[in-house]
């Protein structure tokens, strides 16, 4: 998954929004079966940049799905915190 990551802000550094969105959906969709807080945090830094993005239409589409993978799979915080 980290090495998906990392080819997600690849094309995000090189301007290549659609293809950073079609990679990104594959590897928010393991999410649910990998456990990586590396990978989760790049993710949420990807929204982050990405949410400044939102008139291209590859990222409109992109970004609620990304978001909410990512609200799902948040780990939950520790009771007594």
């Amino acid at each position: 998954m980290f090495e998906g990551v990392l080819l997600v802000l690849n094309h995000r550094a090189h301007a290549d929004l659609e293809a950073a969105c079609e990679v990104g959906q594959i590897v928010a969709g393991r999410l649910d079966a990998v456990r990586s807080p590396r990978s989760a945090a790049l993710l949420h830094q990807l929204a982050a940049d990405l949410r400044r993005r939102q008139r291209n239409a590859h990222v409109r589409s992109f970004l609620p799905p990304l978001e909410h993978a990512l609200a799902e799979h948040a780990p939950s915080a520790s009771p007594g915190r």
